[in-house]
């Protein structure tokens, strides 16, 4: 069941394209939690399952790991990318080792 999505918007030429993030509600594995996204790109659309302690931590690492494949991806680094206005970030929490690749109200929201 998803349980949170966001659109972002990826310009290619002078097309634009919706690239959809859809986070499922974490679920009780054998020995740990889960909790699954996708991330709609228009070439090929990624599906990536985490795994945690609980439910909370699950949550948490999947809004991480989007935060993560988002700023690693080509149309991030073309600078294709955006949610709201281009150069804004895309509003996921990253990871203290991700700080400095951070960019406009991400970087502003990040506590050091």
């Amino acid at each position: 069941m998803i349980i949170a999505s966001r659109r972002l918007t990826l310009r290619q030429g002078q097309a634009e394209y919706v690239v959809l993030v859809a986070i499922h509600a974490p679920i009780e594995g054998d020995r740990c939690w889960e909790c699954r996204f996708e991330i709609g790109w228009p070439e090929s659309a990624a599906e990536i399952t985490v795994s945690a302690f609980d439910s909370v931590q699950a949550l948490h690492l999947a809004m991480q790991r989007v935060a993560f494949e988002l700023y690693v991806s080509p149309h991030h680094e073309a600078g294709n990318l955006r949610w709201d206005k281009p150069g804004d970030g895309y509003g996921f929490p990253m990871a203290k080792s991700g700080y400095g690749d951070l960019i406009g109200f991400d970087r502003e929201a990040q506590v050091p």
